[in-house]
């Protein structure tokens, strides 16, 4: 079976939002059975979810439906997380900690390793890009808890696990390879957040960070870098907007006291558009394209 590559049509816009809402209704329906039962009836709650998602996958598989099968697949492999967590609570295994990555705990990493296998697992048999997302995303978290407990330490390992990632992903078929420099990107971009984010200086280096991505997405090819530089140059753009002129983080839906010049505050977020059209060009220079008609 080859990719599963879905062309952008009404069809395929309503069957990922339709796969999506899925998932994020599964999770929030595990959260709340997980609140009001047991350990032993929410093993079995968690069994009958996985068991449903995983017989929807299945058989929208044999249907001949590898797209329908797929977002279904993604859901089936977060359940089986869920039910693995089930399992470890009702033997009472289960850590509980306040923090992300607070302590050593042998079931937390069960269950980041399960994600990882199940979405490996899944992606051979279903071929569905967004499983590599699942498997590269519980990757990153899996190395991060098991070598930090939070803090720099988390961001550094972040970094190096993204760079990595970054590297790994031009070996990667392209379609699947997408993914993994999106969470490559993502990593490395949360992690020179966590160090850049107080200081005017901090800012700035995160505005030079981000017309590196711009580099970066030049050089690979891959867009996600660009339109991870374009949110921290917006990042950028409004510390310092707040700082000269007193406008808020979001400048058109402020309903508090009026800002300061408000006008060169809305010159500046022109000027950051202008900027970011004028790297957009350079980007179609560089690579020998025409601007789309």
């Amino acid at each position: 079976m080859q990719v599963v590559r879905a062309s952008w049509t009404s069809a395929s816009f309503l069957l990922y939002a339709g796969g999506l809402a899925i998932l994020f209704a599964s999770g929030a329906l595990l959260a709340n059975l997980g609140g009001r039962y047991g350990g032993a009836a929410f093993v079995g709650w968690s069994a009958l979810v996985l068991g449903v998602l995983a017989v929807l996958a299945y058989g929208a598989r044999a249907a001949k439906r590898p797209l329908t099968a797929g977002l279904y697949s993604v859901s089936a492999v977060v359940a089986l997380a869920v039910f693995v967590g089930a399992l470890e609570e009702w033997f009472g295994w289960l850590a509980h900690t306040s923090s992300v990555f607070g302590g050593f705990h042998i079931s937390h990493f069960l269950i980041e390793l399960v994600l990882v296998v199940a979405a490996l697992a899944g992606l051979r048999r279903f071929h569905f890009p967004l499983l590599v997302l699942v498997a590269t995303a519980s990757w990153w978290f899996f190395v991060t808890d098991v070598l930090s407990s939070g803090g720099n330490w988390s961001a550094t390992v972040s970094l190096v696990v993204g760079l990595s990632l970054m590297l790994i992903g031009l070996g990667v078929d392209r379609v699947y390879g997408f993914w993994v420099q999106v969470v490559a990107g993502l990593t490395m971009g949360g992690a020179l957040l966590w160090f850049w984010h107080s200081s005017d200086t901090d800012w700035i280096l995160i505005a030079l960070a981000s017309l590196v991505y711009v580099a970066i997405a030049s050089g690979l090819g891959r867009s996600s870098y660009a339109v991870l530089a374009a949110i921290g140059l917006f990042l950028s753009t409004t510390h310092w907007v707040f700082k000269w002129f007193a406008t808020p983080f979001v400048p058109f839906f402020y309903q508090g006291p009026p800002a300061a010049h408000p006008w060169a505050a809305a010159l500046r977020y022109a000027t950051y558009g202008f900027l970011l059209m004028l790297l957009g060009l350079w980007l179609a220079h560089r690579r020998g394209m025409a601007e789309p008609a």
